[in-house]
C-alpha cells in the first residue's frame, strides 16, 4: 500500500521494582496534659487558666515500598577536527573577520 510503513515489533524491557522496607514511626494516639499556665501565689491556690499539651504516641513501624530501577547509559563522546580551513592562502585572516579557530 502507498503511504503505508510498516513498523517492526518494539523491544520493551522494564526491570523488576526493588522493594524497599525502611524503619519508621508512626502515630497512633496522643496524650493531652492540662498544665496551669498562672497560678496566684497567696495562701489560698487558685489556678486562673491552664494549657494544653499534646505529646503524640508513635509506634515503630516497617514502611515498605517499590522504586523502579531506572537505568542510564552514557552517550559516545563526539570530537571534530578541523583538517583545512577555506580561508588559508587568501589573506582574510589579516583582516580580522576569519574564523578563529
Amino acid at each position: 500500500c502507498p503511504g503505508y510503513l510498516e513498523a517492526g515489533p518494539l523491544l520493551h524491557s522494564y526491570a523488576a521494582p526493588a522493594i524497599i522496607h525502611e524503619p519508621a514511626l508512626a502515630k497512633v494516639g496522643a496524650i493531652i496534659k492540662t498544665v496551669p499556665s498562672a497560678v496566684s501565689h497567696q495562701s489560698i491556690s487558685q489556678v486562673h487558666s491552664s494549657a494544653h499539651i499534646i505529646q503524640p504516641i508513635v509506634a515503630p513501624v516497617v514502611k515498605t515500598y517499590a522504586a523502579p530501577i531506572i537505568k542510564t547509559y552514557a552517550a559516545p563522546a563526539l570530537h571534530t577536527t578541523l583538517l583545512s580551513s577555506p580561508w588559508a592562502g587568501h589573506g582574510w585572516a589579516g583582516h580580522g573577520w576569519a574564523p578563529s579557530w
